[in-house]
C-alpha cells in the first residue's frame, strides 16, 4: 500500500509540474504563435524554393517599411516556419480610413493573416490557401494555385482601397461610406474582466496542492517538507495568475471608430449568426443582450469601439461593456465550484485515511501548553491536578485489566489480561482463580489415565505378575472400576451431564441404568471389581472422559476469567490509547485459548499469579480523563510524539481546518455568485431600458415644443 502511494505521489507531482510548465509556456508565447484554430496537422514541409521565395519577399517588405507601424508590416521566419498548413476558407477583408498606406486587413475566420498585395485580385468565395507561421502573422505562400515562388516582388503594390477584380471575393464594397479612426487605445480592466480566464485552471492547481499536502501526511517523513514546499509554491503561483492585473502588453487593442452603423441585407461569410449591422465595410459583432438596443443608433454618426476581431465593446452614449462591469460586477463562480468540490474530495480522503481525533487533541494540548508530572504512589497521583495535555509518568504495582465479554474476541498479548491498561489502587490484590469443579474434573481424568495406562501404574495392590500377564495379552485392566464410577458421579451430578460417558460405564458395569450402578458403587458391591478392556474400548473410554472433562475445564476457565473483571472500586485505571504494554513480564508463546482445556486452566492460574499484582510503568500525554460508576478514575495516555509526529499532527489539523474553510467559503460563494449572475442580466437590461426610454421621451418632448 505504501509503495502504491509513493508511486501515485511521484506521478501526480510530475504531472503537476509538467502541467504548470506547459501552462506557463502557453500563456507567455506570442499570441500569433499559438495553434491556429482551423488547421489540421501539417501535410508537408516547406521546400527550399518556397523558403527562399518567402525570405526574399519578407526582405523586400522590410525594406519598404523599415519602421513598421502595424503588426502585419514586417513578418519574419522562425523555427516553426518549416510546416505548411493547407486550408480551404473564405477570406474576409477589412479596411479603416487612416493615414496608413496598408489599410487592408485579411482574416481567415478570426485569425489575421498576411496576404501579398498582388494576390487580392485572385480572392474567390472559397479559397485554397497554404500558410506558414512567422514571428507575427501567418504568411500566405499560396492562394488558389498562385505560389509565392512566382510572386513578382519588384512590381509596385496595389494602391490602397483598390476595387477587387473578382466579383466572388469575400470583400464587401465600401459604397462611399467613410469610417474615421479616432484613436487606438488599450482595453480597460473592466473590459478585460469579460475576456480573462474564469480561473478554473488555477482552481484545479490549488486542489492539486491540497492533494500534495495530504500525500505529505501519509508518505514517509522525508517527503513531508518537499510536498509542503511544492504545494505552497503551486498555491502561490496559482493565486498570482488568478488575481494579477495584466500589464500593458496583456491588454488588447481597441479601435475607436466614428461612422454611421447601417443594416445590410447580407452579412459577412464567417459570422452568419450575428446581427447584420456594419460600420462601413466592417461587420460588427454585438453582445447578445445588446440586440434590442443597437437599432437606436442606425443611420446616425456614432462612436463605436471594437476589438480587432470586430466585437463591439462600446457604442453611442449608453451601450458600454465597461459600464456594465463597473455597475454590475461580473461574478465568476466556476473556480469556486471547482475549489469546493476538490476540497471536499481531499477532506473525505483525509477523514478516511488519517484518524483526526488524536491529532486534534495533541495539537490543542500543544497550543495550550503542557506540564510534566511524575508520580510513584496512588496518593500523590490523587493529590495532583491533572489536565488533558499534561505529560504523566507513573511507576508502581497494579493489576492488568481483564476486558469484558464485549471485547473477548480481541486478541491480547496476555490473554485474558490486557496489560495496556492497569488498575492502580491500594486495595488487596485479587486471589488466584480457584474451582471445585476443576478439582473434580482433574481427579476423574487422573484416575482414568492411571488405570488405562498400566505402564505408568505404581499401585502396590496390583500383582506384578498379573499386570505382566494382562499386558502380554493385549488387554487393559481397570483395577478400580468403583472409583471411576464415583468420581464420574461427583463431577457429572446433573442428569444431562456426561450422558455418553455414563452410558459407557453402565455397559461396563452390566447394570440396568446409571442410578442402579451408583447404588451398587455406594453400597460397596463394586469394590475390588476389575474390568478388562480391549485397546479399542480403552481408547474410546479415555476419549469420552477427556471430552466430558474438557467441557468443565473450558467452562470454568471462562467463568474464572470473567470473575477477574471485577477489580476493587476507587483508584485509577492507567491505559494506553495506542495499545502499548505497560508491563515487562515475559509474554506467553501461545495464547490461552489456543491450548487444550486442562492446559488452559493451568495457564490461567500461572498468568493470574503473575499479573494480578505486577510492576508497571506508564508515560505519555493525557488525552482523556473520566470517572466510572465504581469511582475509578480512567486516564488515557498517548505516547509522546517526536518532532516529526508533532508536525504531522499539527499539519493534519491545519489541513483539515483549511479544507473545511475552503469547502464552506467556496460553496457559499458559488451559490451567491450563481444567483448574482442570474440577476445581473436582468439588471443590465433594466438599466438600458431606462436609459433608452428616458432618452426617447426627452426627444419627443423637445419635438413637441416646435
Amino acid at each position: 500500500m505504501s509503495n502504491f502511494i509513493v508511486i501515485l505521489a511521484v506521478v501526480l507531482t510530475g504531472s503537476l509540474l509538467a502541467g504548470i510548465g506547459y501552462w506557463y509556456a502557453m500563456r507567455h508565447r506570442p499570441p500569433l504563435a499559438r495553434p491556429l484554430p482551423f488547421v489540421s496537422p501539417p501535410c508537408r514541409k516547406l521546400s527550399a524554393d518556397e523558403r527562399a521565395a518567402a525570405e526574399n519577399y519578407l526582405a523586400a517588405l522590410a525594406k519598404r517599411h523599415p519602421q513598421p507601424r502595424t503588426r502585419s508590416a514586417a513578418p519574419a521566419l522562425t523555427a516553426d516556419s518549416t510546416n505548411v498548413y493547407p486550408v480551404t476558407r473564405s477570406i474576409t477583408r477589412y479596411g479603416l480610413s487612416t493615414d496608413d498606406l496598408h489599410k487592408w486587413r485579411y482574416y481567415l475566420d478570426e485569425v489575421e493573416v498576411h496576404l501579398p498585395p498582388l494576390w487580392e485580385q485572385h480572392i474567390a468565395e472559397e479559397n485554397y490557401v497554404e500558410l506558414i507561421r512567422t514571428q507575427t502573422l501567418p504568411l500566405v505562400i499560396s492562394l488558389n494555385g498562385h505560389s509565392l515562388v512566382d510572386y513578382a516582388i519588384d512590381q509596385p503594390a496595389l494602391p490602397p482601397l483598390i476595387q477587387p477584380a473578382s466579383v466572388n471575393a469575400s470583400i464587401r464594397k465600401a459604397e462611399g461610406e467613410q469610417v474615421e479612426l479616432l484613436r487606438i487605445r488599450k482595453e480597460s480592466y473592466e473590459e478585460y474582466q469579460l475576456s480573462r480566464p474564469d480561473g478554473t485552471r488555477e482552481a484545479v492547481a490549488i486542489c492539486c496542492a491540497f492533494l500534495l499536502f495530504f500525500l505529505g501526511l501519509i508518505l514517509p517523513g522525508s517527503a513531508l517538507p518537499w510536498m509542503v514546499l511544492l504545494g505552497c509554491a503551486t498555491i502561490c503561483v496559482s493565486l498570482w495568475f488568478l488575481y494579477r492585473l495584466p500589464g500593458e502588453k496583456g491588454l488588447r487593442d481597441i479601435h475607436c471608430l466614428q461612422g454611421a452603423p447601417k443594416r445590410w441585407g447580407l452579412f459577412g461569410e464567417s459570422n452568419q449568426e450575428q446581427s447584420n449591422i456594419s460600420l462601413g465595410i466592417i461587420d460588427l459583432i454585438y453582445p447578445p443582450h445588446w440586440q434590442p438596443y443597437v437599432t437606436h443608433d442606425l443611420g446616425q454618426t456614432t462612436e463605436v469601439d471594437i476589438y480587432l476581431n470586430r466585437h463591439v465593446v462600446r457604442q453611442g452614449r449608453f451601450l458600454s461593456l465597461q459600464d456594465e462591469v463597473r455597475n454590475f460586477p461580473l461574478k465568476q463562480w466556476r473556480k469556486n465550484l471547482v475549489l469546493a468540490c476538490g476540497s471536499l474530495l481531499v477532506l473525505a480522503m483525509l477523514f478516511i485515511w488519517i484518524p483526526l481525533g488524536m491529532p486534534l487533541k495533541l495539537s490543542l494540548a500543544w497550543v495550550k501548553g503542557t506540564e510534566s508530572i511524575r508520580v510513584d504512589s496512588v496518593d500523590k497521583l490523587s493529590a495532583m491536578p491533572l489536565h488533558i495535555g499534561d505529560i504523566l509518568r507513573v511507576s508502581g504495582s497494579g493489576m492488568c485489566s481483564v476486558p469484558g465479554n464485549d471485547q473477548s474476541r480481541r486478541s491480547y498479548a496476555y490473554t485474558p489480561f490486557d496489560c495496556s491498561a492497569v488498575y492502580w489502587n491500594k486495595a488487596t490484590p485479587l486471589p488466584q482463580p480457584q474451582s471445585d469443579i476443576i478439582d473434580k474434573a482433574a481427579a476423574l481424568l487422573d484416575t482414568t489415565l492411571r488405570q488405562l495406562h498400566p505402564e505408568t501404574n505404581t499401585d502396590p495392590k496390583l500383582n506384578p505378575q498379573l499386570a505382566s500377564a494382562i499386558q502380554k495379552s493385549g488387554m487393559i485392566l481397570l483395577d478400580d472400576f468403583s472409583e471411576l464410577v464415583l468420581k464420574t458421579q461427583d463431577l457429572c451430578s446433573q442428569p444431562q451431564d456426561c450422558v455418553r460417558l455414563k452410558n459407557a460405564l453402565v455397559n461396563l458395569g452390566n447394570a440396568k441404568d446409571w442410578d442402579s450402578l451408583i447404588q451398587r458403587a455406594d453400597s460397596g458391591k463394586l469394590s475390588g471389581m476389575n474390568v478388562l478392556l480391549r485397546p479399542v474400548s480403552a481408547e474410546a473410554l479415555e476419549n469420552l472422559v477427556r471430552t466430558a472433562t474438557s467441557t468443565f475445564f473450558s467452562r470454568e476457565t471462562h467463568r474464572a476469567a470473567e470473575a477477574l473483571n471485577s477489580p476493587p472500586p476507587g483508584g485509577f485505571l492507567i491505559a494506553s490509547d495506542e495499545g502499548r504494554q505497560l508491563v515487562t513480564q515475559p509474554q506467553p508463546p501461545v495464547s490461552l485459548f489456543d491450548l487444550d482445556a486442562p492446559a488452559q486452566w493451568r495457564e490461567l492460574q500461572r498468568i493470574a499469579g503473575m499479573l494480578l499484582h505486577t510492576p508497571f510503568t506508564a508515560s505519555g500525554i493525557i488525552t482523556s480523563m473520566y470517572t466510572d460508576a465504581n469511582g475509578t478514575r480512567h486516564i488515557m495516555l498517548h505516547n509522546e510524539p517526536d518532532a516529526m509526529a508533532q508536525w504531522r499532527n499539527i499539519g493534519a489539523v491545519l489541513l483539515m481546518l483549511l479544507l473545511i474553510a475552503s469547502v464552506a467559503t467556496n460553496g457559499l460563494l458559488t451559490l451567491r455568485r450563481i444567483h448574482s449572475n442570474r440577476l445581473r442580466m436582468a439588471g443590465i437590461q433594466q438599466y438600458y431600458d431606462k436609459c433608452f426610454n428616458h432618452n426617447l421621451s426627452t426627444m419627443q418632448s423637445v419635438r413637441s415644443l416646435f
